[in-house]
């Protein structure tokens, strides 16, 4: 403790030290010149520092760099382009700071904007981030319907409706989800719980790969999915956006829309924002999916404002939802239960459409608040703190008569309160050092209203963090470390069913994590990133006995389970350019303790039907892979795009009961599949390339692009020597069409004046296969949905 102590205390004795020792001359400018009328880069500009008589020429991007200036140090820049007159502005700079100088032809107006500065640490973590067309033709879907197409991450799924991300082979309790600021605390312990997130209030999807404990919490131990919305409006004035869609499997219907106000004269700032969906029973090739429609109403409202030196950010939302289980995954006895899993098609099936949702079913309200408020110390220092509350209604509903008690009661319910508090000291960079300290604290209430799956439980938590960053700019090392230290403190207690349950549980371990990128050159870079983290095994891993109805399994969970550890190394290697982007991500993880869900080669018969049976279980296990991808133009606005994620996770068994601790290695189950993608996009307009397809605005994107993508998932091969019921499915190959365009609509009161309107037509599915996933819980009975095509139209207004 006492090193610990001294540890914290030099760490800011050499920050407060290096503050005094002097002015610091290793400031970095970096600048982004273009034309003010165009926007677009202005190419080989000469860039010139008076003071200093150093200077610098914009590459084919328009940027240059210019390092060793001194802080608080006025510098006269000069810029001349062929193109544009003389260029002259004054720039006083505290920090490494990225500008954006904007040249006129004639010279009448000269603007410089500053637009960014490193506030936020860039993760040096693997990552992958959702593509801007991709987000959009993949809205009207679930979230990890969403995430499916970036290299290492696919789903869980339990039917056709229900969709958890997997990211290099973790799920549920291992992945943290990150909606505007906040780590999502709904009943995530279940294959079948999907994500409680509305896939439109997201500008930006990011998945960050691998142990990211330290940076997000025990809930990250394979990483995190972090959904940022798009900013709050800076302009007095009124905007938004509205979105429509259709979708031909199930016949739905999406409508989604925001509007923003900023309030003149005042820095108070609104949005509102709601989504509203609804689909009947989807159709596989062959034949309808019986009461697998769903609908989902949600609202969210935000608000921001300044004060001097306060800034202050509030957040609602509302989600809810109704999604419809395939009923013919329900069975009465253990004799149709091996007819259902033999059969080619589902049995006791509707085939027929009709939105009606009928038992069983799943039902979700997610309810969530949020007050942030951040306080600028000074230039270098600034406190925030963030508050949150979250309430997690979850009610599942199984087949019943239709009279007596339980007709319009459900059969499983759970009710869970969640307050969060976070308290961060962050400084801006010092000697080159950027980062900061915090702490959090959590407290959890679940109550098991109906069934009895798993205890009441009341969990409390605390953590306190530290992140720091290194770059000294054009230096081409990036280093960062971070630790923390987590403690978990969990009663459960009996409910229900269960057997006699009142028990008093401690965790509590230390995460940490370190980086090194090195750019090899202005496109090129290596990153090498190394973390451990841990998590307690949950309450449903503990305690568990008894009947999942939305996933259609009998469960049992096992009270000696241990904390999981893991150590998590990946290799990085990243090359872009204006045109050309590749990447590719080596990576192993060493988990001790690992806890997974066993399938048992055999069924439960239980009073409400025969379900296959699934034990949780305890080994030390190696996950190991790669992830890659790669665009590249073949033609002139035709690009080959690939994606390739390849899995393999072992497990260390005892080789016989009669071994002398003899052991053996044994595949995993229900890890993914090997999986490939690979197809061309085209682009008409220049600006849809690679760069402007990640843009956040829509009407520069625009243009018209066209992209075929064949995804192959191989069959899997590597399974557990017993367990499995059904062989894993054959390879199957499944071809999607994406096309968008983008018009420009006078609103009529001024003629440049335009709003964008960006319209999509997507086809999952093309060639109509027939194919099942070996990830997906309900496989045993049901084939994937066949031919999907949609529709979609998003106006900008504003």
């Amino acid at each position: 403790m006492l090193n610990g102590r001294a540890t914290i205390v030099g760490y800011f004795l050499l920050h407060f030290a290096g503050a005094m020792v002097g002015q610091d001359c290793h400031i970095a400018l970096r600048g982004h010149v273009t034309d003010a009328d165009t926007k677009e880069a202005l190419a080989y500009a000469s860039v010139f520092v008076k003071e200093i008589g150093k200077g610098a020429i914009t590459d084919e991007n328009g940027w240059f760099a210019i390092p060793n200036l001194c802080e608080k140090t006025p510098y006269t820049v000069e810029i001349s382009h062929i193109e544009c007159a003389h260029f002259t502005q004054v720039v006083r700079l505290t920090e490494n700071t990225v500008m954006e100088f904007r040249l006129v032809h004639d010279a009448i107006l000269n603007e410089v904007v500053i637009h960014e500065k490193a506030l936020v640490l860039p993760n040096i973590q693997a990552e992958s981030q959702v593509d801007r067309l991709d987000l959009e033709a993949s809205k009207g879907v679930n979230l990890g319907e969403t995430l499916k197409r970036l290299p290492g991450v696919t789903t869980l799924n339990t039917g056709h409706t229900i969709a958890k991300p997997v990211i290099q082979g973790l799920h549920s309790n291992r992945i943290a989800i990150v909606n505007n600021g906040v780590a999502l605390e709904g009943q995530q312990w279940g294959s079948e719980h999907a994500p409680e997130i509305d896939p439109f209030t997201a500008n930006k999807i990011t998945v960050v790969k691998g142990a990211a404990g330290v940076r997000y919490g025990v809930g990250a131990m394979a990483g995190a999915v972090v959904l940022e919305p798009a900013p709050l409006r800076a302009a007095a004035g009124a905007g938004g956006w509205l979105s429509l869609g259709g979708f031909s499997n199930g016949l739905g219907g999406v409508a989604s829309g925001a509007v923003d106000w900023h309030l003149p004269s005042q820095s108070l700032t609104f949005r509102l924002q709601g989504t509203a969906k609804r689909s009947g029973n989807l159709r596989a090739p062959d034949y309808f999916l019986g009461n697998t429609g769903a609908a989902e109403l949600n609202l969210s409202a935000m608000a921001g404002w300044k004060n001097a030196r306060w800034t202050h950010d509030v957040g609602t939302s509302i989600f809810t939802q109704q999604i419809g289980i395939l009923r013919s995954a329900h069975v009465g006895n253990l004799t149709d239960l091996q007819r259902a899993i033999e059969s080619p098609v589902p049995l006791n099936n509707r085939d027929a459409f009709a939105y009606e949702v009928e038992r069983p079913y799943q039902q979700v309200r997610h309810y969530l608040a949020k007050y942030r408020t951040t306080y600028r110390l000074s230039e270098k220092w600034k406190i925030s703190s963030q508050y949150a509350f979250q309430f997690n209604n979850r009610e599942e509903y199984d087949v019943v008569r239709r009279t007596g008690s339980a007709a319009d009661k459900p059969q499983l319910s759970f009710r869970l309160w969640t307050n969060t508090l976070d308290v961060a000291l962050e400084h801006f960079p010092i000697g080159h050092w950027q980062g900061g300290v915090g702490v959090q604290g959590i407290q959890q209430t679940n109550l098991v209203g109906r069934g009895g799956l798993i205890p009441d439980y009341r969990a409390l938590g605390g953590s306190v963090w530290l992140l720091e960053r290194w770059r000294r700019f054009p230096d081409p090392w990036e280093v960062e470390f971070g630790l923390r230290y987590d403690y978990r403190q969990t009663n459960a207690t009996t409910s229900g069913s269960l057997a006699n349950i009142d028990t008093l549980v401690h965790f509590a371990n230390v995460s940490g994590t370190a980086g090194l990128t090195y750019h090899l050159g202005k496109h090129l870079s290596a990153t090498v990133h190394t973390g451990y983290a841990w998590r307690p095994p949950h309450v449903n891993e503990l305690f568990a006995r008894g009947v999942h109805h939305g996933a259609a399994t009998y469960e049992e969970g096992r009270p000696d389970l241990r904390t999981e550890k893991a150590w998590n190394s990946n290799v990085t290697f990243q090359y872009r350019n204006r045109q050309t982007e590749a990447a590719l991500t080596l990576y192993r993880n060493q988990i001790r303790d690992f806890i997974y869900l066993d399938p048992q080669n055999t069924f439960v018969l239980t009073v409400r039907g025969a379900f296959p049976a699934y034990f949780y279980a305890q080994a030390d296990a190696v996950l190991r892979g790669l992830d890659g991808s790669l665009t590249v133009p073949v033609l002139k606005s035709l690009f080959v795009e690939s994606r390739v994620s390849l899995l393999r996770g072992e497990r260390v068994v005892p080789d016989s009961f009669e071994s002398n601790g003899d052991k053996k290695h044994d595949w995993l189950p229900l890890m993914p599949t090997d999986r490939f993608q690979y197809g061309l996009r085209w682009v008409i307009h220049r600006k849809s390339s690679v760069g402007a397809s990640r843009s956040d605005d829509v009407s520069t994107a625009g243009a018209t692009s066209l992209r075929l993508v064949a995804t192959t998932t191989a069959r899997q091969s590597r399974i557990p020597a017993a367990g499995l019921l059904k062989a894993p499915p054959p390879t199957f190959t499944v071809l999607s069409f994406d096309a968008t365009h983008t018009f420009h609509l006078n609103n009529g009161r001024k003629k440049e004046a335009k709003m964008p309107l960006e319209v999509g037509l997507t086809v999952h599915n093309l060639t109509n296969t027939r194919y099942r996933e070996y990830l997906n819980f309900f496989r045993f009975y049901a084939d994937e949905p066949g031919l999907n095509v949609g529709i979609r139209a998003k106006l900008l207004f504003g």
